[in-house]
């Protein structure tokens, strides 16, 4: 009886272990809709999609992708997909909004990165060349008024920045110099 007992709950846990599961993050038609598909109880190593409100995919060149970190119910927080020898970094919220989005090239950040509120307001964006922030550096209100706005060049602020009010009127400059 022992022996046969044994041998049952082998061949069950065998089964158990052998099933696929899917697991769905993102509330259907708006956001990004994530899921994951894996074997046993360990999602770890899970085969994951991501997906537009539509169907398309987010990234639709990417050649692979990596879940780097999870929230506490296995939702993705942060990915990166692979595009050839670069990188594109997402972080989401936990509603599978939109935290940020940006690109690494030969290991540094290049390019427009933006940053979003909860809702999907934008929060921030400014540009990098070779690692530093250049170009215009725009903070917003979480109601999408700017917050602040000025310049970088080579990883430093320069020339006027200009700080607004809640209600988008101009409160105060600062002048970094050149």
């Amino acid at each position: 009886m022992k022996k046969t007992l044994i041998i049952t709950l082998a061949g069950l846990a065998l089964l158990v272990g052998c099933t696929q599961k899917t697991r769905h993050f993102g509330a259907e038609g708006s956001g990004v809709q994530a899921s994951c598909t894996y074997s046993g109880a360990d999602s770890t190593h899970a085969a994951w999609q991501f997906t537009n409100p539509d169907g398309t995919p987010l990234v639709p060149d990417a050649d692979s992708l990596r879940v780097i970190e999870r929230g506490p119910d296995g939702h993705p927080m942060t990915v990166c997909f692979h595009i050839g020898p670069n990188q594109r970094w997402m972080q989401f919220y936990s509603n599978m909004q939109l935290r940020s989005d940006g690109m690494i090239v030969g290991g540094v950040r290049e390019g427009l990165w933006t940053f979003y509120y909860p809702d999907g307001t934008k929060q921030t964006e400014y540009a990098f060349v070779g690692g530093k922030e250049e170009g215009p550096y725009r903070v917003y209100r979480e109601n999408g008024v700017p917050y602040y706005v000025g310049q970088c060049r080579d990883g430093r602020r320069v020339g006027t920045w200009e700080v607004y009010d809640p209600n988008g009127k101009l409160a105060s400059t600062q002048d970094y110099g050149d």
